[in-house]
């Protein structure tokens, strides 16, 4: 029968690899949809099947996001807690934290910002096919408005080309941030 020690042992090492490898994976998709995927759409697409592509690579986003953040997190903020060198754990805390920080950069930057402003210009660009988005009452979601105004006014008058590069010159400091975390959870397991 495995005693606590065991048990521990165990779900510390599933802790160091989901602590490395989902935080990396993160950076690796991100990186992707910054680096390849909208550099490619904007070169050949029209605005309105821009603004689909676009739309529908923004909307997959959570499926992943969050999944991949949040274990990441935990799993680093576990090792903190769990490793006795001091070195490591720093590494360790600073793995979680810079994994984390992506949700607030994104609900609280992003979200009201260019993630916003390019909701607003799909629904502009498709309004003519019946495409409508409700505003946000709260939570943000991927289906709703939450540009702020300056955003919104902003999109009104900018080509979706140049919305979706900006997005992606955004989008590309959550890889970075995200590559971070990956290579301080490394470097601590490897300590």
């Amino acid at each position: 029968m495995a005693d606590y020690a065991e048990y521990l042992a165990l779900s510390l090492g599933l802790a160091q690899i989901i602590g490395i490898t989902f935080p990396a994976l993160y950076t690796g998709t991100t990186f992707a949809y910054s680096s390849i995927v909208i550099p490619a759409l904007v070169t050949y697409a029209p605005p309105k099947l821009l603004a689909k592509q676009w739309l529908q690579a923004y909307q997959f986003g959570p499926k992943f996001v969050l999944p991949l953040i949040l274990c990441g997190t935990l799993a680093n903020a576990m090792l903190a807690y769990f490793d006795t060198n001091p070195s490591s754990r720093i590494q360790y805390v600073v793995a979680a934290v810079t994994t984390i920080s992506i949700m607030p950069m994104t609900l609280l930057y992003m979200e009201p910002g260019i993630n916003g402003a390019a909701k607003c210009k799909v629904q502009q660009l498709l309004r003519d096919e019946g495409f409508e988005m409700q505003e946000s009452t709260g939570m943000v979601r991927v289906d709703r408005h939450t540009a702020k105004e300056a955003w919104r006014k902003w999109a009104e008058k900018t080509d979706m080309k140049d919305i979706a590069l900006m997005w992606s010159r955004i989008n590309a400091w959550r890889w970075m941030i995200t590559a971070v975390a990956t290579v301080a959870s490394a470097s601590a397991t490897c300590l």
